[in-house]
């Protein structure tokens, strides 16, 4: 049986998430497992942006972990993938990335999830194109960093866990 949806459409590489990690006043947290320290390195050594890593946040090893990891987050930007749904799951704020054919349960027409409350969908609006997205995002972290060290809550997201707003950013082939 084959899958309704492409994983390729969804890939953004990790220099076109640049304008969102260059947001101030938020620490990003890569949750994608496997070996991305190439990556993670090269956009900081070529545009001085830090990406935290953790060793550890390999759901397919310890889900427990990566569950309690992902709670302890203010918000989950990501593509379709394990953590969109493990933090939609567990109430935590997640902006999902989809692409202008996503899989069926984000449906066509919605920015919000009847499945979890506090997803939150950015839809591209032309197939290969993830600039609108990108920038909508940036927009709407800028807006956010504007009030670091406010509840989250205040600004349209869910309750704090912490200071200050830290987002996942879990990338295409995380699930």
């Amino acid at each position: 049986m084959g899958r309704t949806h492409s994983k390729k459409k969804q890939l953004i590489p990790l220099d076109q998430w640049r304008p969102i990690l260059s947001v101030t006043e938020v620490k990003y947290v890569n949750l994608q497992y496997g070996d991305c320290t190439a990556e993670i390195t090269s956009i900081r050594e070529r545009h001085g942006l830090t990406i935290h890593d953790w060793d550890d946040a390999d759901p397919l090893k310890d889900l427990d972990s990566h569950a309690a990891q992902i709670a302890a987050l203010d918000l989950v930007i990501a593509t379709d993938n394990a953590a969109v749904h493990m933090a939609g799951a567990l109430g935590v704020p997640v902006w999902v990335i989809i692409s202008k054919a996503p899989n069926w349960r984000w449906m066509t027409e919605r920015e919000d999830s009847p499945w979890y409350p506090s997803v939150r969908l950015f839809r591209q609006k032309a197939f290969g194109n993830w600039e609108d997205v990108i920038m909508r995002i940036t927009a709407e972290m800028t807006r956010l960093s504007r009030h670091a060290g406010e509840s989250p809550r205040d600004h349209g997201l869910a309750e704090s866990r912490a200071k200050q707003p830290l987002p996942i950013l879990m990338r295409e082939d995380g699930s």
